[in-house]
């Protein structure tokens, strides 16, 4: 990018990061300043004027107006809003709906507005770069490599486009920053999974990357894998200057990535020296040298393979500095790292109203007893309910945080789990519900009967595992074509799941049939500990955790073996 754009990013960043930083010495004040700020502009709307915005002073007046609500509650005002009605959650118009997995099956859209965009998500990242430079001033001095999602996948009935708002972000940067980036946005909308990794890993071996951005680390791997998986196409590619090696890709987009491309002889006997030195291998400590630094998530279920990038990109010692994006998600992005140590961030108090339930109040019925963002304790994890300028009001978020310290007097958060009935490996955020539903509908398909069942998201292998028991016996035929329809229900129903298969960065899940008895050993184990048994809960859904009851009879992957 060079100095001139790393100054321009410079100064627009300052600004943002300044305000943040103010709001951290007084979040109380931060958080009633935003407060009103959103209900004033959205008083005069549906929601707004039945739940009196109008009289909204301070964060007790809000909750005593508004409940805390889910997605579901706001599925059919947010239906409407599909259908082009105004005024419903927002007064000003919808710029778009960002589109992500909903826990019934059905896709949740959030909406966000031209000031959601320019008062709340861009001053966030904003503020993230600016203590990224500072910390590496040499981060803009080469090419930009981004994973992104699509900014525009599709359209509502009434024309408003549903897409990421990462995407859209990246697409309104600034033209001398859009300029760094190394691949066209447009390939992000690839069908063809295989062909755009292939394309990415080309047009990233052509380049000099000093920065390189995405959400998911495992996206990272998936790439790095490639470009070593596919070296011998990749490197007589970049020498010839051709793009043979993604026969798939759709030609419009095949035709982008040939126009950025030349041929690089030199680059790529240098690159296959590089190669052969290694035994064969392709790393991107020796085609990224100058990589000053990798943005992306580090916590939760996801921190396992940021542990896995050492033997990519520090096989010699020499460690790139990761730095996490903070709790962020489509609903709005809540914290800021300030620092590549950890995950943690500081919560933004100057964008987003938060308020917090101490995880062990989170399973009582009815309404909760909200606190406000100072009267959180160090060393707690609480749920975290979200009012934003988006039209989510008191939102319950459904993650779990733990408080890691304070910037000031502001909070500093991990993200540690999805909350109730909800797992998530890579981003997917599978729900009860979904399990429930897919186990149900694969059973029919392939004529089985399952009595008892349970899925575990097991983040090591990047797959989940799906415990059955059937009294009346499970045939071996049976079991392939019942897991084959368990991943394609799944699928069918969380769109995210579906595109981290496909991308192979979730692994084709694996049945465990269980022996008789199984699920009975495990209600018997609630009361040898002190529980009644008649009252455990029935466990559908979890993080995976070795328990020898749960040694199966049978284990079938996806070729059908045993």
């Amino acid at each position: 990018m060079g100095l001139l754009a790393s100054l321009l990013l410079k100064a627009a960043a300052r600004g943002p990061a300044k305000r943040f930083e103010a709001a951290t010495r007084n979040p109380r004040e931060a958080q009633t300043r935003r407060l009103r700020a959103i209900c004033e502009l959205n008083a005069g709307t549906e929601f707004g004027a039945e739940h009196n915005f109008a009289s909204v002073r301070t964060l007790a007046d809000f909750a005593a107006r508004v409940p805390v609500c889910d997605y579901e509650e706001l599925r059919p005002r947010i239906q409407r809003m599909l259908q082009g009605e105004r005024n419903v959650l927002l007064a000003e118009p919808v710029e778009l709906f960002a589109r992500t997995s909903g826990t019934s099956g059905e896709p949740k859209f959030i909406p966000s507005t031209r000031r959601c965009r320019l008062e709340d998500h861009v001053p966030a990242v904003r503020t993230w770069f600016h203590h990224a430079l500072q910390a590496h001033p040499q981060l803009f001095s080469g090419g930009i490599l981004s994973l992104t999602s699509p900014a525009v996948e599709g359209r509502t009935p009434c024309g408003i486009p549903f897409g990421s708002v990462s995407g859209l972000i990246q697409q309104n940067m600034p033209a001398l920053v859009r300029s760094s980036y190394v691949t066209p946005p447009e390939l992000a909308t690839s069908a063809d999974h295989e062909g755009r990794w292939y394309a990415l890993a080309l047009l990233g071996l052509a380049a000099d990357i000093t920065f390189l951005g995405t959400a998911n680390p495992s996206s990272v791997l998936r790439l790095v894998e490639t470009a070593d998986r596919r070296s011998d196409d990749l490197l007589r590619d970049l020498h010839d200057g051709t793009f043979t090696g993604a026969p798939k890709l759709e030609p419009a987009l095949a035709a982008l990535v040939r126009r950025r491309l030349k041929p690089r002889a030199e680059r790529s006997a240098a690159l296959e020296n590089l190669r052969r030195i290694r035994g064969g291998r392709l790393l991107p400590a020796d085609y990224w040298p100058r990589l000053q630094l990798i943005g992306c998530w580090k916590g939760g279920t996801v921190g396992g393979h940021v542990e896995r990038f050492a033997p990519w990109f520090a096989p010699d010692g020499r460690a790139v500095p990761v730095r996490d994006w903070g709790w962020l998600s489509s609903e709005c992005r809540g914290s800021i790292p300030l620092t590549d140590s950890g995950s943690a961030g500081v919560m933004a108090a100057d964008r987003v109203v938060l308020e917090f339930v101490p995880a062990e109040m989170l399973e009582r019925l009815g309404q909760p007893e909200t606190l406000p963002l100072e009267a959180l304790e160090t060393g707690r994890e609480y749920g975290v309910v979200i009012t934003t300028g988006g039209g989510l009001y008191r939102y319950d978020m459904n993650d779990i945080v733990e408080v890691v310290g304070r910037h000031n007097e502001t909070p500093m958060v991990v993200f540690k789990r999805k909350g109730r009935g909800m797992t998530s490996i890579t981003g997917e955020k599978l729900s009860v519900n979904q399990v429930i539903v897919a186990v149900e509908l694969a059973a029919r398909a392939s004529g089985v009967v399952i009595d008892h069942f349970r899925a575990e998201a097991d983040a090591d292998e990047s797959r989940y595992i799906l415990l059955v028991e059937s009294r009346r016996g499970l045939p071996p035929m049976a079991c392939l074509p019942f897991l084959a329809a368990f991943d394609a229900q799944v699928a069918r129903l969380n769109l995210e799941y579906a595109a981290k298969r496909a991308s192979g960065r979730l692994l084709h899940p694996v049945l465990h049939v269980m022996r008789r008895g199984w699920y009975e050993q495990g209600r018997q184990a609630v009361a040898d500990a002190g529980g009644r048994a008649f009252q455990a809960k029935t466990i559908v859904l979890r993080t995976r955790i070795h328990d020898e009851r749960s040694e199966p009879e049978r284990i079938v992957t996806e070729d059908g073996t045993a």
